[in-house]
């Protein structure tokens, strides 16, 4: 498989245009963040979720699959045969 290796090293000037739009306002952003915020997932639903250092949503209940496991305990168990 071949690897395909870019021998321009400039920038667009429409590329560094947006892409000073797209950083005006990082510094601003980065002085009112708390030193220890933690980047944040929103879903679909609203939900915030935190999301670790690899770019993963986060699981803050390590027993949230069991939790949330019904457990159901049968009361009489009846076997009959179809004839």
């Amino acid at each position: 498989m071949t690897e395909l290796h870019s021998t321009r090293t400039d920038i667009a000037p429409s590329v560094r245009a947006l892409l000073a739009v797209f950083h005006e306002d990082t510094r601003r952003k980065l002085d009112r963040a708390p030193v220890d915020s933690r980047p944040l997932f929103q879903g679909a639903d609203g939900l915030l979720m935190a999301v670790d250092e690899d770019g993963w949503i986060s699981d803050s209940d390590a027993d949230q699959d069991k939790a949330d496991a019904l457990t159901i305990t049968p009361t009489s168990v009846v076997d009959t045969e179809a004839n």
